[in-house]
């Protein structure tokens, strides 16, 4: 191997893990959501006053959440009593590997790092680590979507509102 595929194995090793960081956070995002839908709402439709007051106890419950860890996050999702044992499970494996991602994979990987079959393999894990994040979110997701949807976040809505964020981040 050249010095140019060398360069272009080890940048696709850090694309992948740049995508599997993503992708957990993604799962943090669909834990979240799952959240808004199961715990906030509900509570908040109780004590609704005004459209002043629902955007302030949102911006609340968001800022209190968002800051938690992802094992708070988990944890609250299970106290919530809605994932399946299946789901526990792999949110307890999902928690695992992204916080091996985020503090010792380079470390744990250093040496294979240096070889194209070390490359290679690093390669297949982070790979096969994304698909469980991707699957632990749409596991999730299947279970608020539908209670989303109750909520009035349709298909149509979701649209529009990636429409109105693409065009915000376009001008930037």
């Amino acid at each position: 191997m050249d010095d140019q595929q060398k360069s272009a194995q080890v940048r696709d090793v850090y694309a992948h893990f740049g995508l599997a960081v993503y992708l957990a956070q993604c799962l943090e995002q669909s834990i979240f959501l799952h959240l808004v839908f199961f715990e906030h709402f509900p509570k908040a439709i109780a004590t609704f006053k005004s459209k002043e007051s629902w955007i302030s106890a949102f911006n609340a419950f968001e800022s209190r959440e968002l800051g938690q860890t992802m094992g708070k996050l988990i944890r609250r999702l299970k106290e919530a009593g809605q994932p399946t044992e299946y789901i526990q499970v792999m949110l307890d494996e999902a928690l695992q590997r992204r916080n091996w991602l985020a503090h010792g994979y380079f470390p744990d990987r250093a040496a294979a790092l240096t070889l194209e079959s070390g490359r290679e393999r690093m390669i297949r894990e982070l790979e096969s680590i994304q698909s469980l994040f991707i699957e632990v979110a749409s596991q999730i997701d299947a279970i608020t979507l539908p209670v989303a949807r109750n909520y009035g976040l349709t298909e149509e809505v979701m649209a529009k509102l990636m429409a109105q964020m693409r065009e915000q981040y376009a001008s930037l």
